[in-house]
């Protein structure tokens, strides 16, 4: 695992534990979020929309805004 900030930030933890294990047992008691490792974000898809989807969703653009008393 990769450090992501911090004093080693690109060093892995074993890299970290090896040339300065005091820092890695700071890490360990002030900040063990730093030593989870996190999971990549599923890139989001694209959505593939026809011409006829496209128009009716321009359509709704041009709905004017009304106020509190137009909505009671």
């Amino acid at each position: 695992m990769i450090l992501r900030s911090g004093k080693y930030q690109g060093y892995t933890v074993d890299e970290v534990r090896f040339s300065d294990p005091s820092y890695y047992y700071w890490i360990k008691a002030n900040r063990p979020e730093m030593l989870i490792e996190r999971k990549a974000k599923p890139k989001a898809q694209k959505i593939e929309v026809s011409e006829e989807e496209l128009e009716e969703r321009k359509a709704y653009k041009n709905i004017p805004l009304g106020g509190w008393k137009d909505a009671f």
